[in-house]
């Protein structure tokens, strides 16, 4: 709170421009429209610095008029960052000017600047420090305020602001969208009070990413498709005619949702989960194959088994040593259907390879070929994957958009969370999602700081 100042303190009068030469101390602490008048060690710990406003005259905040008149000069005690691996308090000494304006319900104001804006209790650059913290080092709240000397709330706070100032999701071009869902804490298990049955709930997010960037648009509860078409209904018609492509992982529920919303967008399955699918299928296949040949689950000494993860590896990327070693696994007549799944799989990445649409209609021929010879179900079930999704799969040949981006920022997204040791609100958790993101983005593209007006949570 400011409070008048002592009538012993006298301060010399200071022009309102910055002079040509400042005192020493004043350029070291360098807070711009303030002179150092005097600096102590606090009895304790820290240092308390006090500072005088160099501005004679200031506009009424009410009325817009200037004024230079002083009614008294009030001391102002603020939070300021570190100096020296020491917390700083400031005493800042500043004018209450009278207002000139006889019509205005204003009488007295006080000088608001930058670094100080009227009834700040931080400095701007300690909330900015605060902030960059954060958002920037991904470090934990706590953390950060013990290191500056504030208190928890004051980080949190900064770091909500800090998300008011993101840009519009309308405002932002996205030719290729991104959706991608994601745990937003642990699983619970809770007892319905009419049939006394206990339930898993999972608390999922579904976030949506530009493709291209990686910038985090948006973050919503569930992964349903009701608040995936709601997310998309609330976006401005310009904005949804400007998208070309919607990639997806192989979710039927997130497809239904962009039909519903965008019937003219395509559709871009990641081939990433197309991929996994394939391993999985081998996997499954190698695990069953062992278990009726062996009686027993794989050990060190089986050859199918310690090369588990050589199965799994790109067959076109292996090195003449990987060739041979894979080619005694695969020679082996008791593990006949373990071949046949591997040819599968790599059918499959010959399809999701093909430089064009027609090579990949010719590669799927041989994909459904091997999976005819194989005659396992697991490859069955592969095949039926890869007919529901084959026109999704021929846009992602065609376009080449992927969920790398969002995939990229579900990580970040978890890195968060991990730091946090988790989040009770979902507002901080947001919060930090979308300002992380776009602060990363931007430095990234070199963004302006101040591009755009609000975010939408």
């Amino acid at each position: 709170m400011s409070q008048p100042t002592h009538d012993r303190l006298s301060l010399r009068a200071h022009a309102t421009a910055e002079p040509a030469v400042r005192l020493a101390a004043s350029v070291v602490f360098n807070l711009s429209g303030y002179t150092v008048h005097d600096a102590v060690d606090r009895p304790l710990d820290g240092r308390r610095v006090v500072v005088a406003a160099d501005a004679t005259e200031e506009a009424c905040p009410g009325c817009g008029v200037f004024s230079s008149r002083v009614h008294q000069r009030v001391r102002q005690s603020v939070k300021d960052i570190p100096v020296g691996g020491t917390c700083l308090e400031v005493i800042v000494v500043k004018p209450r000017f009278v207002c000139a304006e006889t019509a205005c319900p204003r009488r007295t104001f006080t000088q608001a600047t930058e670094q100080l804006p009227a009834r700040a209790r931080c400095t701007t650059r300690l909330k900015e420090a605060v902030v960059a913290a954060v958002l920037d080092s991904g470090r934990a709240t706590a953390e950060v305020a013990a290191d500056h000397g504030v208190a928890w709330g004051t980080v949190n706070t900064a770091v909500l602001d800090q998300s008011l100032e993101l840009p519009a999701v309308d405002q932002v071009p996205v030719r290729a969208l991104g959706i991608d869902e994601h745990r937003f804490a642990t699983a619970k298990w809770f007892k319905n009070p009419d049939t006394a049955v206990w339930c898993r709930v999972e608390p999922w997010m579904s976030t949506f990413v530009d493709a291209n960037t990686g910038h985090v648009l948006g973050v919503v509860d569930g992964r349903s498709s009701r608040n995936v078409t709601a997310w998309l209904r609330a976006r401005s018609q310009a904005w949804l005619d400007r998208l070309e492509v919607v990639a997806i992982d192989p979710s039927a529920t997130f497809r239904n949702a962009i039909r519903q919303v965008l019937p003219a967008v395509d559709i871009s399955v990641d081939h990433f989960h197309l991929v996994k699918l394939g391993n999985q299928m081998l996997t499954d296949v190698r695990q069953r194959a062992i278990r009726e040949v062996l009686g027993r689950r794989g050990r060190k000494q089986d050859a199918v088994w310690a090369h588990r993860m050589l199965l799994l590896r790109a067959g076109d990327r292996l090195t003449e040593a990987g060739l041979h070693r894979l080619g005694k696994v695969l020679d082996e007549p008791a593990y006949e259907q373990v071949a046949s799944a591997w040819a599968v799989k790599e059918h499959l990445r010959k399809i999701l390879n093909a430089p064009s649409i027609a090579k990949a209609q010719n590669a799927r021929i041989g994909f459904e070929l091997a999976v005819a010879a194989a005659d396992l179900p697991e490859a069955d079930r592969l095949s039926l994957t890869v007919a529901n999704w084959w026109v999704e799969i021929k846009v992602f040949i065609r376009t080449r958009v992927t969920n790398a981006r969002t995939e990229a920022a579900n990580t970040a997204i978890k890195q968060i969370k991990r730091t946090g040791r988790g989040y009770r609100n979902q507002t901080n958790y947001q919060s930090r999602i979308l300002g992380r993101s776009f602060r990363r983005t931007r430095r990234r593209s070199q963004i302006h700081p101040r591009a755009g007006l609000h975010a939408q949570v």
